[in-house]
């Protein structure tokens, strides 16, 4: 008699076991809310941009253009889809600086872009095109600064470096190479 009540109550545990294995998972979860947590919807977005600044002076300062821009009022930002910059020089005649990546977030308050994944900086002179490539950069627009904490690389037709890290002043073209820096210069 006690072997038929084991017995009995190892079918009923494997058939409750079969029961539980074969159902779908929303059966333990009623009452539970599943809902994935939403991302912030923009306050506004803009297609196909074109952005220009100008300085104090009235010269312009700058050109953004985007593919996309989604607005947030809430934080002053503007997410940016493949960004572009053209930088003008201060000084009459010298070359402007163009300034490219594929995602970028404008930052209203401090007057900062942050371009991520691929971003590319470069100038095309007469000596030559100076250029610098890295995965997230900031530029600061009213004092034409940039910096990044990621690996750099900086291409110019007499060197080329590579580092982690660089702070930058693009108009007197003064390079601030943080650590790890690896150089190969050219002889005229």
């Amino acid at each position: 008699m006690r072997n038929i009540l084991v017995a009995a109550l190892t079918v009923a545990a494997l058939l409750g076991f079969l029961v539980f294995w074969d159902s779908t998972p929303t059966l333990f979860l009623r009452g539970m809310q599943t809902r994935p947590p939403t991302l912030p919807t923009a306050d506004s977005y803009m297609t196909s941009t074109l952005t220009r600044k100008f300085d104090a002076a009235g010269a312009l300062a700058y050109t953004l253009t985007t593919i996309r821009a989604e607005s947030f009022d809430t934080d002053s930002i503007a997410v940016l889809d493949q960004p572009r910059i053209l930088a003008n020089a201060r000084k009459p005649g010298e070359p402007p600086w163009h300034l490219k990546a594929a995602t970028g977030v404008l930052h209203n308050a401090d007057r900062r872009v942050v371009l991520r994944t691929d971003v590319r900086v470069w100038q095309d002179a007469d000596k030559g095109t100076s250029e610098l490539k890295t995965e997230e950069l900031a530029y600061l627009i009213d004092t034409r600064h940039v910096q990044s904490d990621l690996p750099v690389e900086l291409i110019s037709p007499q060197a080329h470096s590579t580092a982690v890290g660089l702070s930058a002043d693009l108009e007197p073209k003064v390079y601030k190479l943080l650590s790890r820096v690896h150089s190969v210069f050219q002889p005229k």
